[in-house]
């Protein structure tokens, strides 16, 4: 027999790791150093070393449980004695782990500052951090990025790399060499080009766009600052631009949040909004001033002695532009009218002065705006003329409590010799401290010009006036006032051709970085004769529904000088911390929903541009459901609506105005069935068949604006037109958030019972029918009874029942079994209510759709912008004799593919 070996020592190390020495990924290091390939980037022994320390810090004393549990019995003493230790033992790892700084350097950048490079290149961090992190790469042998690794690495690759480069010289001096050729001498090489020439009556052609980008932009133009976005927002589609742009939708990073807390609390959010088209109106004053009443501006307030100011150019306009069609008027757009100031003249000439307008319109309308314009000019004597200056106007919206200060330390004012200082600047600059644009007088305008940001990059902070200092706040009081009575003594510059084009000349960055380099660093360039000044237009506008002001800046530019600004805008150090956000077309839906207000054209479906809008977003939604698989997706056909209810109200991915508006709708319109086959999409031109007889059965809808609506409350005025759409604001009174598509119903009217004089019984209510789908009778009470109120506030309260003894539930137990039976058979399920909620109304009380919703953080709960049927909504109002009764304007919203509805109020917008 074999003698027995003794049993090998377990090698020393840390006591809670030791049964798990077998399945630890990271195996023990080599005893010899030639395992390692790479000595000097800290992947040696050293290293090693380092990894071992950090894992000891973090490890957790424990105990064993044999200390506190023996023979089966629990030694209580032992075993609070061995919490005791393993609390002590984490609160010391946890301590260890804060000194040792396990942290790297760049999980300690702040959310907005973190980018996908910075772990393994110390230059994406902050300079306070690069030293640390350079050091622990090297410590954890993290590849990083040197200049070797982008220089070519083959022969072969270094060659192609000088036969690109020299090509590049030999094409310059081939140019050069064939302008000479033709005849040019040195200054006409140098010659920049020629003014582009602007058609009057017709549409412009793009800007001139470079070689290299030509052919990205043959069916779409990109923005002033598209190269920009393009590194940090979510694009549109390059083959689906919209409005015939390259729009930004959203940045990269997240920015819901942040763009609530920028609107009401602190910061300063930008948006380029160089998609916005101009228009330009140039004529006798009596031409323009019919032209602009043509075009909705009928109010006799515009043309009477309170708008003197307007028309002097003092302020701007902001309404709806309408138009007349088939005895009709049909609204167009929202729009800014802007007049250029005009030397003083008597009034026998004043009708015949020449005058400017710019009218500022969304894409999405300016070709029906165009098209409208010219045919009233051509009905004019003597015939004004207008031009498009879409590509030769650009802008920018900043938004937040902190946009006047960012564009106080952009923009500085441009001092000529004739006029060392001009008054519309220094309005602006007295304006510092001001928290919203919204508080200043309703269509303030500031005109005056600028240098190139770039002579003063980087912009610096601006000197604030505290918020204590009440004779700061006195001054600011007192500019605003005085905003109300300053005259615009000058023509804009920027109706000036000329000075447009001068503007767009600006020095190249190469050239502003050889003067810098002339100079002591640090400094700042004094403009000179090759930095022309940039004219622009300052709008502040006010946009909110309540006492809370919210107001918006507007700068009107020319479309080249849009970049400069806009770069040196959002490397501003604002006050409060951080730099101003960026915006996309989402931020701008999400500020205005929070304002209560409507987007154009998404919610003015009454419109031209929002049918077309409400088409596209039809298509979207519906191959959205067919991706779909069938068993996650809504079966419109047999949703439960209660009392015997089967089916969606209308097509479920559509606001169908056509069955709101008994609309003739085509044979071949979308449907909801869902025998195709799964991933099944429409062909182009199925599409594009489908499109033209849509747009037949909506175009007879119209939009209804708020004063026109008001106009037919009386009742002894006739009903507006019967497929008039008019928008809303719908707030839930409780719980529940309305999304687009949502179904909005008024309460059901009371119908009272026929009561015959000869009966000896009083008739009472039938009970409701369920095979034919009748409602209860009661409907209007219940959803009534769901009222907020002082009183009601539904809200379920635990331990509010009261405690009852065992003689009582004996007795209450007693009478259910000795009872009358119940009803046979059961009633069918939903048939009185879905779950505790009363049902929804019928189709005929459908009133309208939801366009937006969802839940708004300001007010803390579900909102929503719809719109009603004109003719409905009016009916509705009718049946109080107090059109301010706090029922006349409830309603039930319902969202498409759900059973449950939600008490809401809407108010006109």
């Amino acid at each position: 027999m074999p003698p027995k070996t003794a049993p090998q020592a377990k090698p020393a190390g840390n006591p809670g790791q030791s049964n798990q020495s077998k399945s630890n990924k990271r195996k023990d290091p080599p005893q010899q150093y030639g395992g390692f390939k790479n000595q000097k980037n800290g992947s040696g022994p050293d290293n090693w070393r380092a990894k071992r320390t950090k894992r000891e810090i973090r490890s957790i004393a424990s105990q064993e449980s044999h200390a506190a549990l023996k023979d089966g019995e629990l030694n209580v003493q032992s075993f609070v004695g061995s919490l005791s230790f393993e609390i002590n033992a984490l609160d010391e790892s946890m301590r260890r782990v804060k000194a040792s700084r396990t942290s790297r350097a760049f999980q300690r950048v702040p959310f907005r500052m973190r980018r996908r490079a910075a772990a393994h290149d110390f230059k994406k961090v902050p300079k306070r951090l690069r030293r640390r992190a350079k050091r622990e790469m090297a410590e954890d042998n993290t590849p990083t990025v040197n200049s070797k690794t982008r220089r070519p690495k083959t022969t072969r690759s270094r060659l192609r790399a000088e036969t690109a480069r020299r090509l590049e010289i030999l094409i310059k001096r081939k140019r050069l060499r064939k302008l000479k050729s033709s005849g040019a001498d040195k200054e006409t090489i140098s010659i920049k080009a020629a003014r582009p020439k602007i058609r009057r009556n017709e549409l412009s052609s793009h800007p001139i766009i470079a070689r290299k980008f030509r052919k990205r932009q043959l069916s779409k133009t990109w923005l002033p600052t598209h190269l920009w976005h393009a590194k940090r927002a979510r694009m549109t589609p390059p083959t689906q631009p919209l409005w015939r742009f390259a729009i930004p939708l959203t940045p990269t990073q997240k920015v819901y949040r942040p763009t609530h807390r920028i609107q009401w609390e602190k910061g300063a959010m930008a948006w380029d909004m160089s998609y916005m088209s101009t228009i330009g109106l140039s004529g006798a004053q009596n031409s323009v001033k019919n032209v602009l009443k043509s075009l909705g501006l009928t109010q006799e307030a515009l043309w009477g002695e309170k708008a003197r100011r307007w028309r002097a150019g003092n302020m701007h306009w902001t309404g709806i532009l309408t138009r007349k069609s088939q005895e009709t008027v049909r609204s167009i757009s929202p729009a800014t009218v802007i007049w250029n100031p005009a030397e003083e003249v008597g009034e026998e000439s004043q009708s015949k002065q020449f005058r400017q307008v710019y009218i500022r319109i969304h894409p999405s309308a300016f070709l029906e705006t165009f098209n409208e314009l010219l045919r009233l000019v051509k009905g004019q004597v003597p015939r004004p003329y207008i031009e498009d200056l879409r590509f030769e106007i650009g802008s920018i919206d900043l938004i937040g409590p902190d946009s006047t200060e960012a564009l106080l330390g952009v923009l500085k004012p441009y001092l000529s010799k004739d006029n060392m200082r001009k008054s519309q600047y220094s309005s602006f600059e007295s304006l510092a401290g001001l928290k919203d644009p919204g508080a200043l007088p309703i269509g303030s305008l500031l005109a005056f010009s600028v240098t190139d940001p770039r002579l003063h990059y980087p912009p610096r902070q601006v000197a604030l006036p505290r918020a204590n200092d009440q004779n700061a706040q006195v001054a600011l009081l007192e500019t605003i006032s005085a905003l109300r009575k300053e005259e615009a003594t000058e023509p804009h510059q920027l109706f000036d051709r000329n000075a447009r084009f001068k503007a767009s000349r600006l020095p190249s960055q190469r050239s502003l970085n050889r003067r810098r380099g002339k100079g002591p660093p640090g400094t700042g360039l004094n403009p000179s004769d090759a930095d022309p000044p940039i004219p622009m237009l300052l709008l502040a506008s006010r946009h909110s529904m309540d006492s809370q002001p919210s107001g918006t800046w507007t700068i009107m530019l020319p479309w080249k000088c849009v970049l400069p600004i806009w770069c040196s805008l959002m490397h501003y150090p604002l006050s409060t911390g951080g730099n101003p956000w960026f915006g996309g077309l989402d931020e701008i839906r999400h500020i205005t929903f929070e304002r209560g207000l409507p987007w154009f054209p998404g919610d003015l479906p009454g419109t031209d541009a929002g049918k077309a809008w409400e088409l596209e977003e039809r298509q979207v939604r519906r191959k959205a459901w067919d991706r779909m698989p069938k068993g996650k997706r809504v079966n419109w056909e047999s949703l439960d609506l209660g009392a015997g209810r089967k089916g969606e109200v209308g097509i479920g991915w559509n606001c169908d105005y056509e069955l709101l508006l008994n609309l003739e709708k085509p044979s071949d319109a979308d449907d909801m069935s869902i025998d195709e086959k799964d991933g099944e999409e429409e062909t182009n031109a199925t599409a594009q068949k489908e499109r033209p007889s849509m747009t037949d059965a909506l175009k007879n809808m119209m939009q209804l604006s708020k004063p026109a609506f008001i106009s037919y409350q009386p009742r002894s005025s006739e009903l507006p037109p019967p497929a008039s759409l008019v928008t809303t604001n719908i707030k839930m009174l409780g719980r529940g958030i309305a999304t687009t598509c949502a179904r909005v119903y008024r309460l059901p009217d009371i119908k009272p019972v026929v009561i015959s004089s000869q009966a000896e019984v009083p008739a009472t209510e039938p009970p409701p029918r369920k095979d034919k789908g009748d409602l209860p009778h009661n409907l209007r009470g219940q959803w009534l009874a769901r009222k907020p109120s002082k009183q009601n506030t539904h809200k379920k309260t635990r331990g509010t029942e009261p405690i009852l003894d065992l003689e009582t539930r004996q007795q209450l137990l007693a009478q259910k079994l000795i009872g009358p039976p119940g009803l046979y058979p059961l009633p069918p399920p939903n048939s009185e209510n879905i779950n505790g909620h009363p049902l929804c109304p019928n189709e005929e009380d459908l009133i309208g759709f939801v366009t937006t919703g969802s839940f708004n953080l300001r007010d803390g709960g579900g909102d929503a912008i719809g719109s009603l049927s004109a003719i409905k909504a009016l009916e509705e109002l009718r049946r109080y004799k107090n059109t301010n009764d706090a029922n006349a304007r409830l309603c039930v919203v319902r969202n498409a593919g759900q059973n449950v509805g939600w008490l809401a109020r809407w108010e006109l917008i």
